[in-house]
C-alpha cells in the first residue's frame, strides 16, 4: 500500500483556521483542500477571502499542506485560455491545484490550456478530476510530458456528491501519482482504504473526502468527523511509509 496523504476538502467559515493547524500538528499527512470560486466565496464549503487569509497568511512551525480546488466561472475561463483567478489566491502557498469539472461538458481551448495553467500556477502539481465525462480528455490535452507542471488524475465519479464508488478504478500506470474520491467518510474508511489500495497496486496514491466530513445538515464543517477520519487513516499511511 502506498497511501501517502489524505486530503480533507471543504473547510469554510463555520470553523476557525487555527483548528486546521491543530489537526495538522497531530496528522502531518493531511492536506487541506480549499474550494475557491468567484461567485460562491463565503458560502458553505467555500470560505471567504478573509478566512483564507487567516489560514494562509501565518508562517507555521510545522509543514502544512494546502491545495486550491478551482470551481465555477474561474475554472471555465481557465479551460478557454483565460486566467481570472483572484491574484491574492495565486500568491498563497498552495502546493497543489485541483480543477473540479463536476462532469460538466465544458468547452476547452486545447492550444492554450497548458500555457494558461502554467501562467496561473507555475510548476505546482495540477489535479484533474476524472469524473466519467470529459475529465480524462482535459488531462490528455496536457499529458504529453512537455509542460513544466505535473498533471495528476483524481478518480471521482461521484462528481463531488459524496457517492461511494461501486468499484475503484486502476491507475493509468504504476508510475502515476493519483487520487481517489467519492463517498469516503468515517463510517467506511477502514473497509474502503484496503479496496482502494488493491486497485492502486504498486502506484502511489492519495484519498480525498468532502461531503461525509460535514454535519448531517451540510451547514457545518465537522471537525469531530475530520479527526475520526484522520485517526482511521493514520495506521494506513504509517504502514505505507514503513513498506
Amino acid at each position: 500500500m502506498k497511501l501517502d496523504r489524505v486530503t480533507i476538502t471543504g473547510a469554510d467559515d463555520s470553523v476557525k483556521p487555527s483548528d486546521l493547524y491543530d489537526l495538522s500538528r497531530r496528522f502531518q499527512f493531511v492536506e487541506w483542500g480549499i474550494l475557491v470560486s468567484k461567485n460562491s466565496a463565503g458560502t458553505r464549503r467555500f470560505p471567504s477571502p478573509d478566512w483564507i487569509t487567516s489560514l494562509m497568511g501565518p508562517a507555521y512551525d510545522i509543514p502544512m499542506r494546502f491545495s486550491m480546488h478551482v470551481c465555477g466561472s474561474w475554472l471555465r475561463r481557465l479551460l478557454t485560455g483565460h486566467n481570472e483567478i483572484a491574484k491574492q489566491l495565486l500568491c498563497y502557498d498552495f502546493q497543489r491545484v485541483q480543477l473540479n469539472f463536476h462532469a460538466e461538458d465544458l468547452p476547452v481551448d486545447e492550444g492554450r490550456l497548458a500555457d494558461v495553467l502554467f501562467e496561473a500556477f507555475g510548476k505546482r502539481e495540477i489535479i484533474f478530476q476524472i469524473d466519467g465525462n470529459r475529465g480524462q480528455e482535459y488531462l490528455a490535452i496536457v499529458g504529453d510530458g512537455k509542460q513544466a507542471f505535473t498533471p495528476l488524475p483524481l478518480f471521482d465519479c461521484s462528481h463531488g456528491a459524496g457517492v461511494l464508488a461501486k468499484e475503484w478504478p486502476k491507475p493509468f500506470d504504476v508510475d502515476t501519482y493519483h487520487g481517489y474520491a467519492g463517498g469516503l467518510g468515517p463510517d467506511n474508511l477502514a473497509d474502503q482504504i484496503p479496496l482502494i489500495a488493491q486497485a492502486a497496486g504498486a502506484a502511489r496514491f492519495w484519498i480525498d473526502m468532502e461531503t461525509r466530513v460535514r454535519s448531517n445538515s451540510d451547514q457545518q464543517f465537522d471537525l469531530a468527523k475530520v479527526e475520526e477520519c484522520l485517526t482511521i487513516c493514520a495506521p494506513f499511511v504509517e504502514s505505507a511509509r514503513g513498506s
